[in-house]
């Protein structure tokens, strides 16, 4: 199936790629050299697709060409649609923020730097609160080296037009492993417990992720944060990088703290109240205003603290 998008400008695919490359470090996502295309088994809606994304157009004129094949199971064309937008956040219309910040010093010359950079998300809930798991208190490529253990140790690999790509292993699976298991693979004792007791929630329909989809932000944190291993940060990241909400502020985050003290020219580092505070006038962006911030201090997210 061909698909064909033209996504609200501005839209820098090679940005998003870029991003993508210095973020993930695993076995998941195939990206071309010239940052032009993207190619992956996505797992949507209990199925599982192929999916080969091209940009074709400019910035300013942008266009996506996608190849969509099923893989497991069967999804309707708007399924494959729906997926295709949820990761590329192509519902996200960033021209109002660009507009609501252009007078903004601090910020305007932040959203030049980064114009046309959107978030790319998961689509599998579970995946996507796993990594980020995973990432807790680890720097970027042990997570990703975590990450592809887990996968070929529990995951699917597939062979499709003479290449090999990995599946992300299923809730199912990941909850028949001992945590020893895990532990072999140099995951922590508590990160092991995490992930596998969380996959039988998941797995037993305890915990009904895709549910999530249609929750508030804050009934999400109620849902999720009596979970061990799951604080408010981890949840915050899932609304981000896993569910694309524009408007979260991860405000006692490392980075985002760093870039405000560095953008905003500050002696100290601020406290999480100041950044609340501040932040007052990033709404309804704070996801975006924060997301730029981590890029340009080239890091990811650094939890302050976990449960």
């Amino acid at each position: 199936m061909i698909l064909e998008f033209s996504p609200q400008p501005p839209f820098d695919f090679k940005k998003m790629m870029k991003r993508l490359i210095g973020a993930q470090k695993t076995q998941l996502v195939l990206i071309s050299d010239d940052l032009t295309q993207y190619e992956r088994v996505v797992r949507f809606k209990g199925a599982a697709f192929y999916l080969r994304v091209n940009s074709k157009g400019s910035v300013d004129e942008p266009s996506i060409l996608c190849t969509a094949e099923m893989i497991e199971g069967d999804l309707a064309e708007e399924d494959m649609k729906d997926a295709v937008e949820r990761i590329f956040s192509l519902k996200v219309d960033l021209t109002e923020f660009y507009q609501g910040f252009a007078k903004q010093n601090k910020l305007s010359s932040l959203c030049r730097q980064f114009n046309g950079l959107k978030l790319v998300t998961d689509t599998d809930l579970f995946e996507a609160i796993t990594k980020i798991i995973v990432g807790q208190q680890v720097n970027l490529t042990f997570a990703g080296t975590l990450i592809n253990r887990l996968t070929d140790l529990a995951g699917t690999k597939i062979e499709h037009n003479g290449k090999s790509f990995q599946l992300f292993p299923e809730a199912e699976k990941v909850a028949m492993l001992d945590y020893s298991q895990l532990r072999e693979l140099q995951f922590s004792q508590r990160k092991a417990e995490y992930i596998i007791d969380l996959a039988r929630m998941a797995a037993s329909g305890t915990l009904a992720l895709d549910e999530l989809w249609h929750k508030t932000d804050e009934e999400i944190m109620q849902i999720l944060l009596p979970i061990r291993g799951i604080g408010r940060w981890t949840i915050e990241c899932l609304l981000i990088f896993g569910m694309g909400r524009p408007d979260v502020l991860p405000a006692a985050d490392i980075g985002l703290r760093n870039g405000v003290k560095l953008v905003w020219d500050m002696d100290h580092q601020p406290s999480e109240e100041e950044v609340r505070e501040l932040a007052k006038d990033w709404v309804p962006w704070r996801t975006y205003v924060t997301y730029y911030l981590w890029e340009s201090l080239a890091k990811e997210p650094a939890v302050l603290q976990i449960p």
